[in-house]
């Protein structure tokens, strides 16, 4: 209680509102807290491993199933491949090396047993999550409710400066790919699905060229 020109006044913060602020104040820096290790980092995957991929692109009128060996350490990539587009169907066998100044790529016609030999005007893009993503949340594919019935996965989004949207989906155990879409105006919208990943090469000489490119 205080006076103000000889009249009482009760001033209620002298003894509550003091304590107030404080508690207030160590609630939000909780909260701040928690928020900050609510924030997830893109995980990596295995430097090396294989796949069988589903590529789609319906704007194009393209498809593509194939087998795939990614070697993130040395920048390389092997696809034996079905391709369609539209009525047409092929098949080949391509090797991108990035390791090489400048990249080469062999690409074997299957059919014909041609290689075509050329350089490589695209740059290394590494598979798994590009930086500054948003995490989405995390979901189950199938379900979590039934032991063994369902894989977590997180989701991850992105929007580039030309553009170009990405969207990518990856488990949260061992951070493997199970899908990756990208979006931008020269070639609408393509989705890449991933099925029986696995850690590791097979084969140590699948990243020699085939023999018709030498």
């Amino acid at each position: 209680m205080r006076r103000v020109h000889g009249q009482r006044v009760y001033n209620l913060c002298d003894s509550h509102c003091r304590p107030a602020h404080t508690m207030k104040s160590l609630l939000i820096l909780v909260c701040v807290a928690v928020a900050y290790s609510q924030v997830l980092e893109p995980c990596s995957p295995p430097p090396l491993w294989e796949a069988r991929i589903s590529r789609l692109n319906a704007a194009r009128g393209f498809s593509e199933r194939a087998r795939l060996s990614y070697d993130a350490t040395n920048r390389r990539v092997r696809g034996v491949a079905e391709v369609n587009i539209h009525e047409d169907k092929e098949y080949f066998d391509v090797l991108r090396l990035y390791n090489t100044e400048p990249g080469t790529e062999y690409r074997l016609n299957m059919k014909t047993k041609e290689c075509e030999k050329r350089e490589l005007t695209d740059v290394w893009r590494p598979f798994g999550v590009p930086p500054n993503s948003t995490f989405l949340g995390e979901d189950y594919i199938g379900t979590g409710g039934l032991p063994g019935a369902g894989v977590l996965v997180s989701l991850w989004s992105n929007e580039f400066e030309d553009g170009d949207k990405y969207f990518g989906i990856f488990t949260v155990e061992a951070c493997l790919p199970f899908q990756e879409e990208h979006y931008s105006n020269r070639t609408g919208l393509e989705s890449t699905t991933f099925f029986d990943v696995t850690g590791g090469i097979s084969d140590p000489n699948v990243f020699i060229p085939p023999r018709e490119c030498m």
